[in-house]
């Protein structure tokens, strides 16, 4: 019961942060929407003339900071802020992509289902470094560093295939 909890927690995690920058987008300047996004993400704005070793290396920022926020105490809850953070950028670049004309075949096939799945494997990632308060044990166990490097991999593995497919199809 605990584990399929876990799962709605963040699929709602990830639906909150994904409706608050689609809203975030209505709210805020196209200028300074473009400024973040090309931060994030330059496909996002620029389209085909993106390079590829910003974005991939603003993704895996995530992960790594995700990372350094569960090896201390103190900053632990920062964690999973880290991952909806990143799920309101996708919220903020979807909205943006549709507002510009996108092509739906293009966002149906490659922006939405890599960026949700990217996201989710984030939230999955944050859950494994720090454990929601429901499925907290007690007493000092180790993490399962094998669920931790599976997850990761995973991502690896997604951003791989989406920058291949924007790259060999999109562009």
């Amino acid at each position: 019961m605990t584990r399929s909890l876990s799962f709605t927690y963040l699929f709602i995690i990830l639906a909150v942060s994904y409706l608050g920058g689609t809203l975030l987008f209505r709210e805020l300047p196209e200028a300074s929407v473009e400024k973040i996004l090309i931060l994030f993400d330059a496909r996002v704005v620029s389209g085909s003339d993106a390079k590829l070793l910003l974005p991939v290396t603003a993704t895996l920022l995530f992960f790594v900071l995700a990372f350094a926020f569960s090896r201390f105490k103190y900053s632990r809850f920062l964690v999973i802020f880290t991952g909806a953070i990143k799920c309101v950028l996708f919220g903020v670049s979807s909205a943006y992509l549709l507002a510009k004309g996108l092509k739906i075949l293009e966002y149906a096939m490659w922006w939405f289902p890599f960026q949700l799945l990217i996201c989710f494997a984030l939230l999955l990632f944050c859950a494994v470094l720090t454990p929601p308060f429901f499925l907290k044990t007690t007493g000092r166990r180790e993490r399962n560093n094998r669920g931790l490097i599976t997850v990761a991999i995973c991502a690896v593995l997604l951003i791989v295939l989406e920058y291949t497919i924007f790259f060999l199809f999109i562009k």
